[in-house]
């Protein structure tokens, strides 16, 4: 009875000496899983700790803004706030002072302006960094494609629609540089808004110079018509000339007419014997043939009055055509020169580039963040694929 017991005893307590020591192994195994856990986490940030104290190159930022405005005094901005409070269709400003800014935001991450840059200041020069930071590194005899992606890094550029803004960000290794490129920048942003109309500026007053020259050319051609007209007939205004023989005729027939009741008395008394017969008659006789005479002077057949007013008409009227053509064009022409002053556009800057005086890149809070981040994903990750392994090692 006593060895049964005992042997009991001896059962429960290595029964108790199996569950503590597994229990002691659960508990070691889950301290080993936290410590993996936290190293997975704490891995990433100390990394990134390392990277940024002994790799990482720090570079130095200036930031500038600046508008597109118009000759006409009106900025982008004000000339869409205007058209938002107004009832007019102010929607081609509007459009135009987008287009602007977009144009001007397109050009500073483009190729050719990277490449003005360069010849400008040599950007391949303040942009080479032999290091082992792999975000900066750039040799000397770097390609251009990677000088591109290096410029593309450093250069930022953001455009505000709310405010028509545009808002330039450099980054480089020094202050200096920082600010060399920006002013660069800002100088060749300038031509480039120069450039913008240019084209179109010059067309328009191109084909407003045609324009008064060939209507020149037209008047000249009409006032030496007229001018030969006048010399081959000797004749410098027909309509003088027709309007004093139609007064002529007036007179005649007035005339004529007194001597032909002068005539009517004379006849009327009987005699024909008597002495005013024959003057009488003949006065009417001749102040009918200066009548004829004339009426055929003035609307007859041949080179008559008629005749020369036609073409003194058709002359004058080709003349003062051409005079008005050519007083429109000029007038088009002056509007035009006007129109394309007051569309030319300009740079504006509003904030100037000043250079940071603590470097801002790399921000050491932010990249420690971001890995803490990365670590906690990590371990998760970590978590997930032991239990998928544990599970089909049991399974």
């Amino acid at each position: 009875m006593r060895s049964r017991v005992d042997n009991s005893v001896s059962e429960t307590e290595s029964t108790i000496d199996v569950r503590s020591r597994a229990r002691i192994a659960a508990q070691r195994e889950r301290r080993r899983r936290r410590w993996i856990t936290v190293g997975v986490i704490l891995a990433p940030v100390l990394l990134c700790f390392l990277y940024v104290e002994f790799i990482a190159v720090p570079r130095y930022s200036a930031e500038s803004r600046f508008s597109v405005r118009s000759s006409s005094g009106q900025t982008a901005a004000s000339t869409a706030a205007g058209g938002l409070l107004s009832t007019g269709d102010n929607s081609s400003s509007i459009a135009g002072g987008f287009v602007d800014g977009w144009a001007v935001s397109d050009f500073l991450s483009s190729r050719d302006c990277m490449q003005q840059l360069d010849r400008k200041i040599g950007l391949r020069q303040r942009l080479t960094q032999t290091g082992f930071d792999p975000a900066t590194h750039l040799p000397a005899n770097a390609s251009d494609d990677a000088l591109y992606r290096a410029y593309t890094s450093n250069i930022s550029v953001s455009y505000n629609m709310m405010e028509q803004v545009d808002v330039l960000k450099v980054r480089a290794f020094s202050p200096h540089d920082a600010t060399v490129i920006s002013d660069a920048l800002l100088e060749i942003t300038q031509d480039f808004v120069n450039r913008m109309d240019e084209k179109g500026v010059n067309d328009a007053l191109k084909v407003s110079r045609e324009a008064v020259t060939l209507a020149e050319k037209d008047s000249k051609f009409a006032r030496a018509s007229l001018a030969k007209w006048r010399i081959t007939h000797g004749n410098m205004d027909p309509v003088a000339d027709a309007n004093m023989l139609l007064g002529l005729v007036g007179q005649i027939e007035a005339e004529l007419n007194s001597a032909q009741i002068n005539l009517d008395k004379i006849r009327a008394l009987g005699n024909p014997d008597h002495p005013m017969l024959h003057p009488a008659a003949t006065l009417v006789d001749v102040l009918q043939k200066r009548l004829a005479d004339t009426r055929r002077r003035l609307s007859g057949a041949g080179n008559t009055e008629a005749t020369q007013l036609k073409e003194y008409e058709e002359l004058k009227n080709a003349q003062t055509f051409a005079d008005s053509n050519l007083t429109s064009a000029q007038q088009s022409y002056q509007q035009a020169f006007t129109d394309t002053l007051r569309l030319q556009r300009y740079l504006s800057v509003i904030a100037k580039p000043l250079p940071d005086s603590q470097p801002g890149s790399p921000n050491t809070p932010l990249l420690l963040l971001e890995a803490l981040a990365i670590g906690f994903v990590l371990a998760l990750l970590v978590r997930v694929f032991g239990a998928l392994a544990k599970e089909f090692r049991h399974g």
